[in-house]
């Protein structure tokens, strides 16, 4: 029964912190530059990232193009998949800077 409290809690507080990084990156940087216990969750973005990738390249581009048949048609669906495609690689990219920004100087100015 424990074990399970400590299971949702962990679950919870990532959850907190994913948040917390896409809509207040600053305030929660701080307090996770502070805290120093989920300081590896600045890598957040990179990990998303890599993981929507393989995803995207292994499951959604090849369904996209086998239900639509890209190769033969003009749909808008099958030019929409690239562009997609680099805007969350650009967001997840520019994300990723900005927490790596906010670590090094939460870092400079709480090193106490």
């Amino acid at each position: 029964m424990k074990k399970r409290k400590v299971f949702f809690s962990l679950i919870y507080s990532l959850g907190q912190i994913t948040t917390g990084l896409f809509l207040h990156p600053y305030q929660t940087m701080q307090s996770l530059v502070k805290q120093k216990l989920f300081i590896w969750m600045t890598l957040l973005p990179s990990l998303f990232l890599s993981f929507l990738t393989i995803f995207w390249k292994l499951a959604v581009v090849p369904t996209v193009q086998i239900v639509f048949s890209c190769t033969t048609s003009n749909f808008v669906a099958c030019d929409w998949i690239s562009f997609f495609s680099n805007f969350v690689t650009f967001f997840c990219i520019y994300w990723q800077i900005l927490l790596l920004y906010l670590l090094i100087r939460f870092t400079f100015v709480y090193r106490d």
